[in-house]
């Protein structure tokens, strides 16, 4: 704990400062900061502090790789900055000046989606695996799929994702400083029985609305109409309760986000969410369809590239969830866990030829926090940003079983992140193709590192002769 208070408070000084500081997000292992004046943050000496992977700083975008207790020092920062700004911290993004900094829309993207999509990776993550050990019982034939234990079970799995638009709701109103119960209750509407047999099918009905013609359709697992309902509640709420005298806001304002909410989500952003979906899916599956080898090679190759500068949430939050919602099932997350593992076979080869123990120690925990966790960014910040060429090695690896899945159509059931703990996620005809597949990521990483060595003195290693 007091490495932790120390941490923060040092990340605090080196940011510039609590007034320095617009907002603070975190995702899976980085801290994500927006700031005033980025001339104030001294990025070197943040990169040096113990208990810092590495710093990713791009344009109006800055993150910190803190690792798997990232979400620890989250909160001891968040505390810290409260205590040490002059100025409520609630308040602090109405103060960002644009003036020589220019605004980064895809990295504003970016960080609202991790702000939105961070809260909930433990329930992705933990109803994933839960539905990956159910399937891998049904085929090992431990349970049948006609008990109603395993309905229980797969109930008990897939409702997340059932309910997908009211736990985006709550985590966006966090985000957009407006109600969770009216978020709640204005989504939840369209996810009512009653709502759902207008629908009439998953192609969607037309209905009439005081007389208007609006399309509707199917919004369960749905997230962009959520996303998109709730910014706009965020801004009728914070306009009415600006005109309106206090004694009318418990009563004005909840009915009419409602009356107004609802109608609008139903006919207007429920069916442009429904188109988007739709257009992405169609060209993921154009693309994926084109050659399967040469997508699963792409995707496992670049993957890495994706995490290390923060940009992975884009496909993993507008294609890979709702894949997973719709369908069930994703090949892109198989692609993607072999990234890990060809980030992992780099640090195995490090562990085995270097003789800088601290360096080998460091490997060991980069391998660990793959296999158990499914989270890469040690191996990348820590080894392969650090000396290139396991960086390289761990991407080919990784093209490599990307094309063997690619060539046997590995898919995955749900949305985790690639790890010894997850093979679960990947039961069904395909798991051992999976395996196979992780397999030559680690080998091929592991072996192209040896390889390549590692021109370093401090590393002391060298290529493989």
């Amino acid at each position: 704990m007091e490495k932790t208070e120390s941490l923060e408070k040092e990340l605090l000084s080196l940011m510039g400062g609590a007034d320095n500081i617009v907002s603070v997000t975190y995702c899976a292992t980085r801290l994500r900061p927006t700031v005033k004046d980025r001339s104030l943050v001294n990025v070197k000496k943040i990169e040096a502090l113990n208990g810092v992977s590495g710093v990713v700083d791009r344009d109006a975008g800055l993150q910190i790789v803190i690792g798997l207790h990232v979400n620890e020092v989250y909160d001891a920062f968040m505390k810290v900055w409260k205590s040490n700004a002059s100025t409520d911290i609630n308040d602090m993004a109405d103060t960002l000046q644009t003036g020589n900094e220019k605004r980064n829309l895809f990295n504003d993207f970016i960080g609202l989606v991790v702000s939105i999509f961070s809260p909930l990776l433990p329930l992705l993550a933990g109803s994933g695996l839960l539905r990956g050990f159910t399937i891998l019982a049904n085929e090992l034939g431990w349970l049948s799929t006609e008990s109603t234990t395993n309905l229980i079970l797969t109930l008990a799995a897939t409702s997340v994702f059932y309910f997908l638009p009211l736990l985006v709701a709550v985590t966006a109103s966090k985000r957009f400083d407006t109600s969770p119960y009216i978020a709640i209750a204005v989504m939840g509407a369209l996810i009512m029985p009653g709502f759902i047999e207008l629908v009439q099918g998953d192609g969607g009905n037309t209905i009439k609305f005081l007389g208007i013609s609006i399309p509707v359709f199917n919004y369960t697992s749905q997230i962009i109409p959520a996303i998109l309902t709730i910014w706009v509640q965020s801004k009728m709420e914070h306009f009415m309760k600006k005109k309106l005298p206090n004694s009318l806001h418990m009563i004005v304002i909840p009915t009419v986000l409602l009356v107004i909410l609802v109608p609008v989500v139903a006919g207007i952003f429920g069916p442009i969410g429904n188109y988007v979906s739709i257009g992405i899916a169609s060209m993921v599956d154009s693309l994926v369809n084109i050659n399967q080898i040469v997508t699963g090679a792409v995707i496992g190759g670049t993957w890495n590239i994706l995490i290390m500068f923060g940009v992975h949430w884009a496909p993993n939050t507008m294609v890979v969830i709702p894949e997973v919602a719709s369908t069930g099932k994703s090949a892109l997350i198989a692609y993607a866990a072999t990234a890990n593992f060809g980030m992992a076979g780099a640090a195995f080869a490090i562990f085995l030829r270097s003789r800088n123990r601290e360096l080998k120690n460091f490997s060991l925990t980069a391998i660990t926090s793959v296999m158990l966790s499914g989270i890469v960014e040690p191996a990348i910040y820590g080894l392969g940003v650090r000396f290139k060429s396991p960086l390289v090695a761990g991407c080919l690896g990784a093209a490599l079983g990307g094309a063997f899945m690619g060539a046997f159509n590995v898919v995955g059931n749900a949305f985790v992140f690639g790890g010894l703990t997850t093979i679960p996620a990947f039961a069904g005809p395909t798991l051992w193709l999976y395996i196979v597949g992780l397999t030559i990521s680690f080998i091929g990483g592991m072996v192209l590192t040896l390889i390549f060595g590692i021109k370093d003195p401090k590393a002391e290693m060298s290529a493989s002769k």
